[in-house]
């Protein structure tokens, strides 16, 4: 009796694996969002061709009954339980469950690695269209600067995993041979490097998210402070010292890496998140969206000076935009590099370029 009893409660649950995936599939039932930082395949519309057989099993392979949750319980018990995670072609684990951006076939892979240099002739002739920018924009009386902000394995390459460093090709990376040409040429481009004062900086305090591709609002500070003490023989601007902001810490379990590796309930992945935010009850900004897609501007109006200043970036500059939107009148933060069409319709008397490492 018990034989068969156990009989047909395996059967039931070999049938109920076998259709429910097939049921909430054709019901479009997800009992767990998706929590992958990508885009999952969609249905292919029906053709008698190879490629539509190929489309269909990528999207049913994205979209199966119960997928999300799998996925999520798998990721959770493999990260959770061996420090290990379920994309290692996108997202490393590095010592002291600090995670690194890893994805194979794109820029940060070679990035951090340190096999993208440039070639002499690929060299040259991307500082002389950096140069001839330069002139171009001093024609019409625009002030040009470029910035470069250093990747999180630059900073803590201590806590890199050991499949990582061991990629690392060169002693030197395309920042140290762009800013290394630059010098030899007497170029007059100024070029933002802020390694040096992140490297001594992050002895006193963590400046990169540890389950996050871009740096905490500390480190973003201490960037931009470098920034504005580089150019002051440019921009003429003193940056805010760090009492001149309400500093506090929160915990928070959240990152872009996190997402990366498909981890819905990330509460076992704690950071201590600081916060700035500047002390002046007075100050009078204005926001609002630019005629460019995902662009932003900032009016300030009490700022001391009349400059138009338009920003080429991408994400790392987002934590940027709290301190430089300080000191200009106007900022515009555009998603974009550099674009003669933009400049032309903004019109600005300072240009910079803000680009992480791996977008150079």
């Amino acid at each position: 009796m018990m034989k068969g009893a156990l009989q047909n409660i395996f059967i039931i649950l070999v049938m109920a694996t076998i259709t429910i995936p097939g049921v909430l599939t054709l019901l479009d039932v997800k009992l767990v969002e998706n929590c992958e930082k990508r885009e999952l395949h969609t249905l292919p519309k029906a053709s008698f061709s190879e490629k539509y057989i190929a489309d269909f099993e990528d999207y049913f392979d994205d979209n199966f009954g119960l997928r999300n949750l799998l996925v999520n319980w798998g990721s959770t018990m493999k990260v959770n339980l061996f420090k290990s995670s379920l994309h290692p072609q996108n997202v490393k684990f590095g010592k002291f469950n600090w995670l690194f951006y890893n994805k194979l076939d794109s820029e940060i892979f070679n990035s951090y690695s340190k096999q993208n240099l440039l070639s002499p002739s690929e060299l040259d002739s991307t500082i002389t269209n950096w140069e001839n920018c330069k002139t171009a924009l001093e024609k019409k009386e625009i002030k040009y600067i470029m910035a470069v902000w250093p990747n999180k394995a630059t900073i803590y390459p201590e806590f890199l995993p050991s499949t990582m460093k061991m990629q690392i090709k060169y002693g030197i990376s395309k920042t140290d041979q762009i800013k290394n040409f630059l010098q030899i040429t007497n170029s007059k481009i100024p070029f933002i490097d802020v390694r040096s004062s992140l490297l001594e900086k992050k002895k006193e305090n963590q400046l990169y998210h540890k389950h996050d591709t871009h740096w905490n609002e500390l480190g973003a500070y201490y960037a931009y402070r470098d920034f504005f003490k580089q150019t002051k023989g440019v921009l003429g601007i003193e940056p805010y010292n760090l009492d001149s902001f309400l500093y506090s810490e929160k915990a928070e379990s959240k990152g872009d890496l996190l997402n990366m590796i498909g981890i819905c309930d990330n509460s076992s992945f704690i950071d201590i998140h600081p916060k700035l935010q500047y002390k002046q009850e007075n100050l009078n900004l204005t926001s609002f969206d630019g005629k460019f897609k995902n662009s932003l501007v900032y009016v300030n109006e009490n700022c001391k000076n009349n400059l138009r200043v338009l920003v080429f970036r991408d994400s790392f500059t987002d934590a940027l935009i709290p301190y430089f939107r300080l000191h200009f009148r106007e900022t515009h933060f555009v998603w974009f590099d550099f674009q003669e069409h933009i400049v032309e319709s903004i019109k600005p008397d300072v240009v910079i370029t803000s680009f992480v490492e791996r977008n150079l």
